[in-house]
């Protein structure tokens, strides 16, 4: 295979040293061209580093050559050259189309220059984005940005996003939505329409989503669709479209870090370019990419009709498409580690890790309790076991055994307890895995407790609400089978483990009581009462009678409450 003239990538350094990897290829049968396994495709740190000073500008400008090289071979092969008046002519509207495109991306009515080559290639085009660039920009480029939003967001925040459904962007002209998914996966959705008078219609559509937690292989996934269509305005049945579909995979190793080396990544873009010149169909459809483990591929999987590429294009072709390939890697690099911030497997929405202990009662244990504690990762997408490793840290007195390093998952530990009284602990705990990072904590102390349970609420069999886990936190509790569908409850505000304030409210019907006060608190080994001081008023049609009642509720000491 003769090599046609190289694409001027150098003047990008960021992408010259991922570019430079790019062997020489050899044809094989069937179309298909494969090179040796190179030692890794996987954008590296200094790269990416690189990538994010220069900015994405650059890259943007990068892909520009396969973007117009192919939708300008497309106008050839379908006739769309030819109805516009020629080669200057097919550009000029091209280039416009393209530029209506950017100034709806970018939102601005920017100046661009105007360039027609005389040979046309695509390179030297300094603006306008079309089906790769659009993507690109409002794919990746935002991406990244969301990615790094949503992996600040509290749960509660996420949850709320993923309620709400689509969120619309975008203006008149253009339509975009985001869908935010509970676990931070991110899908985006863009509509561009174009049109130049007496020159070109076009129309692009762009889908991407991201995962946010890796599979039970450990693998992520970024896939980007992007449609883009071309016809002459105002004449039907003269027309093209091309079709780029990329896929890129990472996984993750056993401690939630994103491989490194040829097992790290995988990617794929296949291109599907099609067309009509006076209804009479053709196609062409091709393939690049690399594999996990870094054998890398180029495909032609077949023509009809009319040829959109000469034989001594298909090198030319290769080069681009493994070049615009790479920028987009690293676009979607970026749009996977957050922009700079903590990449979504990181933040425990993937995994869950609830410790347990043996015995269950952590607070006001006797000294020197001893404990056995488990720490059992899971998926939370599927329940799975996550596996890996756990580290477990503690902060206090006295023992934990393994002390310290990384245990197999599920982890098993020995503790033992504060040696004294009124002492506290806390042990840490960070599992890590190819299904991404879990955290847990797990609290000890042997401080005196001032836990109950609520056996007795006045007026009524039963009372719901009824552990009062720790008397100086607010604590409220409901009556059950009052009778005659009267309702109850009684709210308290400590101001101290002694006493505090309180309102019970009561209604049945039109009628309804209530009364304010407070309450002091008798405290025993076995049995507790809350004695309440209190006033107010009972209402109902055309009455209404005041005092005073002072009832006290009876409370069971308890060893084990959970909040």
């Amino acid at each position: 295979m003769t090599h046609s003239k190289p694409v001027r990538w150098s003047a990008f350094p960021a992408l010259a040293g991922l570019l430079l990897s790019l062997a020489s290829c050899t044809q094989g049968d069937g179309g298909q061209a494969t090179t040796a396994p190179v030692e890794s495709r996987t954008p590296t740190k200094a790269q990416l580093d690189k990538f994010v000073a220069e900015g994405p500008e650059p890259s943007l400008q990068a892909l520009r050559p396969l973007d117009y090289w192919l939708h300008y071979r497309l106008m050839q092969a379908t006739g769309v050259e030819e109805a516009l008046g020629g080669e200057a002519q097919a550009v000029a509207a091209l280039k416009a189309l393209a530029e209506d495109y950017e100034r709806q991306a970018r939102g601005t009515q920017a100046h661009v220059p105007k360039m027609i080559p005389a040979a046309f290639t695509g390179e030297g085009m300094s603006s306008g984005f079309l089906g790769l660039g659009m993507g690109a920009f409002g794919g990746f480029m935002t991406g990244g940005l969301l990615s790094g939003m949503v992996a600040g967001a509290s749960d509660d925040k996420l949850a709320e996003l993923a309620k709400e459904g689509p969120i619309p962007l975008g203006g008149k002209k253009g339509g975009a939505q985001v869908t935010i998914g509970s676990d931070g996966s991110i899908s985006q959705e863009y509509t561009y329409d174009g049109k130049i008078d007496d020159g070109l219609t076009g129309k692009i559509k762009m889908k991407m989503k991201m995962d946010a937690c890796p599979d039970a292989q450990g693998k992520i996934t970024v896939v980007s669709d992007i449609d883009s269509s071309v016809r002459v305005t105002g004449k039907e049945g003269t027309g093209g479209y091309v079709h780029s579909r990329f896929v890129y995979e990472r996984w993750l190793d056993d401690d939630a870090q994103l491989m490194q080396g040829p097992d790290g990544s995988s990617s794929r873009m296949d291109l599907k370019m099609g067309g009509y010149e006076n209804y009479a169909s053709q196609h062409v459809d091709i393939s690049a990419g690399w594999s996990r483990g870094g054998r890398e591929t180029f495909e032609n999987r077949g023509e009809q009709g009319f040829s959109i590429f000469r034989p001594d294009e298909v090198q030319r072709t290769q080069q681009l498409m493994q070049g615009a390939q790479l920028i987009q890697t690293l676009f979607a690099e970026m749009m996977l580690r957050g922009s700079g911030k903590q990449p979504p497997w990181e933040n425990g929405r993937c995994v869950e890790l609830k410790p347990t202990s043996t015995p269950a009662k952590r607070k006001g244990a006797k000294p020197s309790t001893h404990y056995e504690v488990e720490a059992a990762p899971r998926a939370k997408s599927d329940g799975a076991p996550a596996g890996g490793t756990v580290t477990a840290t503690l902060s206090g007195g006295s023992s934990l055994q393994p002390a310290s390093g990384k245990i197999p998952a599920d982890a098993k530990y020995a503790y033992t307890g504060p040696a004294q009284k009124d002492e506290a602990a806390t042990i840490t705990f960070e599992a890590r895995s190819k299904r991404g990072v879990g955290r847990a904590t797990l609290e000890f102390d042997t401080k005196e407790t001032h836990a109950y349970r609520i056996t007795v609420f006045p007026g009524c069999s039963g009372v719901s609400g009824k552990d009062i886990c720790d008397l100086s936190k607010p604590f409220s509790i409901q009556g059950v089978g009052c009778g005659g569908g009267v309702t109850s409850g009684m709210t308290f505000t400590p101001s101290g483990n002694a006493s505090g304030k309180m309102d019970w409210r009561t209604g049945v019907g039109a009628i309804s009581a209530g009364f304010s006060g407070t309450y002091t608190v008798e405290e025993g080994e076995e049995v507790g009462y809350l004695h309440t001081t209190l006033t107010g008023c009972a209402m109902g049609p055309g009455a209404k009678a005041c005092g005073g009642t002072g009832p006290s509720i009876t409370m069971a000491r308890i060893d084990t409450c959970e909040e």
